[in-house]
């Protein structure tokens, strides 16, 4: 339990002075006045605090328009080059993988004209040995092909055959050195071509400078030997490409000719003499 404090005798004040009634009455109207004055910054302070509102400004509204559209504006770093504008590309072309010998299109375009036989931009009399006409069906870069043959023997045939060089899309075309070096070098080393033979090897190679009815070029010349082989009139095969600067692009004359059979030797060398670029 509580107990009670004890009990004191107010002190005794003469009547009329500081200690009596009026003085009690300055006090209280001094304690008004004072919570009056209090009452009146408190309100007036928290009146300003709610007018400045969040945006800093006068109208809390307004503060809170300003928020919200500036938290909605992109960042610049965002829109500086984030993505590529109207007129760039983003791709790039694929790397070309070279083929050592890129197989062509051969079918033949060009329309021959009378008594001669036409590819890319060059043309021949076929000679009589030879009476049969095609497309090559084998060689690597070579396009608008056309060839004249005659048989040896079975299935075996010596040609001549001119065309077009087309060189692999995407990769920068070697020149007609190169050209008639890697033609040749790809023949050779087709086996689909050679049928049953086997052991097979290059002899006298050559490759030299040509200029034919005023184009120049490069010729490339090699024997090709079947050391295994059921052949009866022959056991080597000589293997032309004649690459020349044309008008109508880089054109090649192909011959394939049987060695030691004197009348293709004879048909092959008559179709390379009346070689020419394009008569009309």
């Amino acid at each position: 339990m509580h107990t009670p404090p004890p009990q004191h005798t107010p002190p005794q004040h003469p009547a009329g002075g500081p200690g009596g009634s009026g003085g009690g009455s300055a006090l209280l109207i001094g304690g008004i006045a004072f919570a009056l004055v209090f009452l009146l910054i408190v309100g007036a302070t928290v009146g300003y605090l709610l007018l400045r509102g969040p945006g800093g400004g006068g109208d809390p509204s307004a503060g809170a328009t300003t928020s919200a559209s500036s938290s909605a504006s992109p960042r610049p770093e965002l829109t500086d080059s984030a993505t590529p504008s109207s007129g760039e590309t983003t791709t790039s072309a694929a790397p070309v993988t070279e083929e050592r010998c890129w197989d062509t299109d051969r079918g033949h375009t060009s329309s021959n004209p009378s008594s001669r036989l036409r590819g890319g931009g060059l043309e021949f009399i076929p000679p009589a040995a030879y009476t049969s006409r095609s497309e090559l069906t084998y060689g690597a870069f070579m396009a608008d092909t056309q060839t004249a043959y005659g048989v040896i023997e079975g299935t075996w045939v010596s040609l001549v055959a001119v065309g077009a060089v087309e060189w692999q899309p995407g990769v920068e075309y070697p020149g007609d050195e190169a050209a008639s070096i890697r033609m040749v070098d790809c023949i050779v080393a087709d086996g689909s071509i050679w049928g049953d033979t086997s052991q097979r090897t290059v002899e006298n190679k050559v490759t030299e400078p040509v200029t034919i009815a005023g184009m120049p070029g490069y010729r490339t010349r090699a024997e090709l030997h079947f050391g295994q082989h059921n052949l009866e009139t022959f056991s080597a095969t000589e293997i032309v490409v004649v690459v020349l600067t044309t008008p109508e692009g880089p054109s090649f004359f192909h011959s394939d000719t049987a060695i030691g059979v004197t009348e293709h030797e004879e048909a092959t060398a008559s179709a390379y003499e009346s070689l020419t670029g394009l008569s009309g």
